[in-house]
């Protein structure tokens, strides 16, 4: 793919997740946190697992605390896999969603109902 067709610049710098400076190479600190908005295309069991970048332990303990106290909803998680699933698929059948995200009907039809929660919220 060619680089200007990209969304995010090649060899962007790394930037803080909690206060957004700059880091510098090799200094940063890294760690994981649960959160089920994150979903992973090419390997599912990292599902639900967000890599952190800070600029110092501080900071990667906020980060840490922040996501631990957001709750780690598995409809959310769906949802993810269900909308990457439709990135790369024009059209998908119920069966063609359980195939291609490794979900059980029942869980699509959970998520389906947990998003029409979400867009009543938001009415």
């Amino acid at each position: 793919m060619d680089s200007e067709m990209r969304d995010e610049p090649v060899n962007a710098p790394d930037r803080c997740g909690w206060c957004g400076t700059v880091i510098p190479p090799g200094t940063g600190v890294h760690g994981i946190a649960t959160d089920s908005w994150v979903t992973d295309d090419s390997d599912a069991q990292d599902d639900g697992q967000r890599f952190l970048t800070s600029c110092g332990y501080e900071h990667l303990v906020a980060l840490r605390e922040h996501y631990r106290r957001r709750p780690f909803l598995d409809e959310e998680l769906w949802a993810g896999k269900i909308a990457s699933a439709f990135e790369r698929h024009d059209v998908l059948t119920v069966e063609d969603l359980e195939r291609v995200t490794g979900l059980s009907r029942e869980q699509i039809q959970r998520c389906v109902a947990w998003l029409e929660t979400q867009l009543h919220r938001l009415q």
